[in-house]
């Protein structure tokens, strides 16, 4: 797996999402706490984009198409309609780029 520069740290709002895309991959970084976590963009239940219909509550990020729920930092459900978690991807910062490892 190859680490890729997907962002600058200064480009992610505090409790905030942003997409981009690797490939074929749709990613979704967030910041909490000052760290950054990413993900799948697209929520297991019906594909809903999370950076347009996401919001974050505190560790979570809910899809507001149908509610499904997913802990951001291992993609488990914590709330249906959702069955299937949305893949996580390691992250490392260094200086101020952030690192994806895909």
């Amino acid at each position: 797996m190859a680490k890729i520069k997907i962002a600058d740290f200064s480009e992610i709002p505090e409790g905030g999402i942003r997409a981009y895309k690797v490939g074929e991959k749709k990613i979704a970084i967030y910041k909490i706490g000052g760290k950054i976590y990413a993900t799948s963009n697209e929520c297991s239940h019906e594909q809903c984009t999370l950076d347009e219909h996401g919001t974050i509550h505190f560790d979570l990020v809910e899809c507001t198409c149908h509610g499904s729920q997913f802990e951001i930092k291992t993609g488990q459900v914590i709330m249906p309609p959702a069955t299937e978690k949305i893949a996580t991807y390691r992250v490392e910062v260094n200086g101020n780029d952030i690192m994806v490892e895909i």
